[in-house]
């Protein structure tokens, strides 16, 4: 099969000249046509031609000839656009009034090949010339990007200017990122493609735009990552609201942030969503107030009714003194007084609901004791007259109201977790 391909190619090389695309037309000048030429005149424009058609490629099979002003081209070339070319270029010398153009576009395949390996040629030719250049400017670019990267890599100017590690991190892929095209760009001054670089910026601009456009979410996500990470609206161990959704903070990850319910449940939402929603922070401020609300029947003395309520809460150790609890009257009606509880603890320390929900009894409880019975439109009281006289109950708390010990240990645990994503990391982890 190989010498048949061989037998094949050698034929076609001995074969004669195929012609084709012959131009026969003739092309007249602009010039006026003298009523009289002479043979000094036709020898100075098939000179003059003869010289052109010598320095261009191309044109070493084609023949000219020049008659009272006509020009004519015979012979072959293997471009039809160095074929019509020659009008143009016999048109523009003085003297000529028309030009025959005879010249035959060839398909002969070693005329055709023969110019190519010489193209190639000169421009591997080229290539070895330019290798000096070539490597100088390849070990520049190169080395000013490995200059970037171990730029990149030092911890102690990013560590300290960003406000936590993904910060750091942006910044040595910026870094990163700008050494690689500075040495692009020393690479191609140096080649002297000042052009090419200019469509390389302007191709990656287009890329970077249509990609931008097909990874919006995930674009839109990661730049509010790196706002929420700026503006720390809230930090692992916290407890918030984040549009309707509470619970404890135990991530950042650079699309979403994740919570975890009082009841262990993880809620991830996208830090688009969050960055565009209302946050509230219960556990940023080291104090929170809790509130409710009792109605008393009967209450006789509104100043004494208030007051036993106030000291069951001074009472509880795990309400704070500073600031203190207080206790108001907030409305009188159909025989009872309404009354409003507040007091101050330590989320860190205490359970919110917990604590609430122990005051709340320890209030009640008071009230029970002091024969104050809460109206229907609270919680109603009722006791029996030959009921024994409670004893006295500590007013400290009866039950655990510290945080959950559960849930405690879940956020630890997915906080020390090295294998999941945080963008805290390596600044709240160890608070």
């Amino acid at each position: 099969m190989l010498r048949l391909v061989l037998i094949c190619l050698l034929c076609m090389l001995a074969a004669p000249p195929l012609q084709a695309q012959t131009n026969d037309g003739i092309g007249l000048t602009d010039l006026p046509i003298g009523v009289q030429t002479g043979a000094s005149d036709d020898l100075r424009i098939l000179r003059r031609l003869e010289e052109l058609l010598t320095e261009l490629r191309g044109y070493e099979n084609v023949r000219v000839e020049v008659r009272g002003g006509v020009v004519i081209f015979t012979g072959r070339t293997v471009d039809p656009e160095k074929q019509d070319a020659l009008n143009q270029i016999a048109a523009r010398i003085d003297g000529v009034v028309a030009v025959e153009n005879r010249v035959e576009v060839s398909l002969d395949v070693a005329e055709r090949v023969a110019p190519v390996a010489d193209r190639l040629w000169r421009r591997l030719l080229a290539g070895i010339n330019a290798t000096p250049v070539l490597l100088v400017a390849a070990l520049t670019g190169l080395a000013l990007t490995w200059a970037g990267f171990q730029i990149a890599k030092l911890h102690w100017p990013w560590d300290r200017i960003a406000p936590n590690e993904f910060m750091a991190d942006v910044l040595r892929q910026i870094i990163r990122l700008i050494a690689i095209l500075a040495g692009l760009m020393i690479f191609l001054d140096i080649m002297g493609a000042g052009a090419l670089m200019t469509k390389v910026f302007g191709a990656m601009g287009i890329v970077g735009l249509a990609v931008g456009f097909a990874v919006r979410d995930t674009v839109e996500n990661f730049i509010a990552s790196i706002m929420l990470s700026l503006r720390t609206p809230f930090r692992p161990r916290e407890f918030v609201d984040i549009g309707g959704d509470q619970g404890f903070v135990v991530r950042l990850t650079s699309r979403a942030t994740i919570l975890l319910t009082a009841d262990g449940n993880h809620v991830r939402i996208p830090n688009a969503t969050v960055f565009k929603s209302k946050i509230t922070n219960f556990s940023r401020h080291p104090q929170r107030r809790f509130t409710f609300t009792l109605s008393v029947s009967n209450p006789g003395n509104l100043s004494g009714a208030r007051q036993i309520m106030l000291q069951a809460m001074l009472d509880a150790d795990f309400i704070l003194d500073d600031p203190g609890p207080a206790v108001w009257l907030t409305d009188v009606a159909d025989g009872a007084a309404k009354f409003t509880c507040a007091g101050w603890i330590d989320p860190a320390q205490t359970n919110f609901n917990a604590g609430r929900g122990e005051a709340l009894r320890l209030t009640v409880n008071a009230l029970e004791r002091a024969g104050k019975g809460l109206s229907s439109a609270g919680l109603t009281i009722t006791l029996a007259q030959d009921m024994p006289e409670a004893e006295p109950e500590a007013t400290t708390a009866a039950q655990d109201i510290s945080q959950d010990e559960a849930i405690v240990e879940i956020i630890e645990e997915e906080i020390h977790d090295p294998d999941l994503e945080d963008l805290f990391a390596g600044r709240t982890k160890d608070e």
